[in-house]
């Protein structure tokens, strides 16, 4: 499935956390499971960026993005399993 059909049929929520996750995704893919790979890529690249700030800096980051990501990525599959 196309990206941006994925994309039309996301929930409220869905777009509120596409909006969230921009940073971490764009450019945005033109297809669909390739859009899924890119947040999975951005997940590991905010678990990591998480993980280190704790072990160097103490400080507990927040999860915001890590949430939104995880949320998105669902949301996408379901659809695309729905389809």
């Amino acid at each position: 499935m196309n990206a941006c059909e994925l994309i039309n049929l996301l929930s409220e929520k869905g777009t509120e956390d596409l909006s969230t996750s921009l940073q971490w995704i764009k450019p945005i893919p033109e297809d669909g499971a390739a859009l899924i790979e890119k947040i999975d890529m951005a997940l590991n690249i905010v678990k990591f960026s998480q993980s280190r700030q704790a072990e160097y800096g103490g400080i507990k980051s927040s999860n915001n993005h890590l949430d939104s990501l995880i949320r998105l990525r669902s949301e996408l599959k379901s659809i695309l399993e729905k389809t």
